[in-house]
């Protein structure tokens, strides 16, 4: 119950203010910041089968619990899985894309500059998505919190974690937005 408490804590501090609060995350573990996706993520997995059953298959890719849902749609649909295993598969994609998108964020960030570690990345990837993880389950709400976590994600943290100049900051958050908008439209 403690873990639980603790992860919805850091994901409202994260709300009011990301800049004081991945600055503060610095000593969390790896392992911590698993813990936080999962269990704050489940707002978001366990809600979106309510949300589709109430019609709405509003889910779009721009943060990562978008491309979770995504991809656990896909795969329910691909092995003619009900709404019941979504949550699940949402979880576990959660965790996938953690990892496949601090590993190539964490190269682009290296390559201009940016001087924080790979725990770092990580942890601005799995913390900066309080947003999305908590609100992305919400019909139309789901855009707004999306673009919520891409700023904590792609321009505070690479400002506050990797020590990036604003500048660089607003160039890589305008072409990994733009880039994943671009993906959305072509889906």
């Amino acid at each position: 119950m403690k873990l639980v408490k603790r992860s919805f804590t850091i994901a409202l501090q994260m709300l009011k203010d990301p800049w004081k609060t991945l600055g503060e995350l610095g000593s969390e573990t790896v392992f911590n910041a698993v813990i936080f996706l999962l269990l704050v993520g489940a707002v978001t997995a366990l809600l979106t089968p309510l949300q589709i059953y109430f019609g709405f298959e509003d889910i779009n890719g721009l943060h990562a619990g978008g491309q979770a849902e995504y991809l656990a749609k896909d795969l329910a649909t691909l092995y003619s899985m009900g709404v019941e295993w979504r949550p699940l598969l949402i979880e576990l994609s959660y965790v996938f894309i953690l990892l496949i998108t601090t590993g190539y964020l964490h190269i682009v960030l290296r390559a201009i500059g940016g001087k924080g570690s790979i725990k770092d990345t990580f942890r601005m990837i799995a913390y900066g998505n309080a947003p999305g993880l908590l609100f992305g389950w919400i019909p139309y709400f789901a855009t707004m919190s999306a673009i919520w976590a891409a700023i904590i994600q792609l321009f505070i943290g690479p400002i506050v974690l990797h020590k990036i100049s604003w500048g660089k900051a607003s160039i890589l958050f305008g072409v990994l937005v733009g880039l994943g908008i671009i993906e959305i439209a072509l889906s």
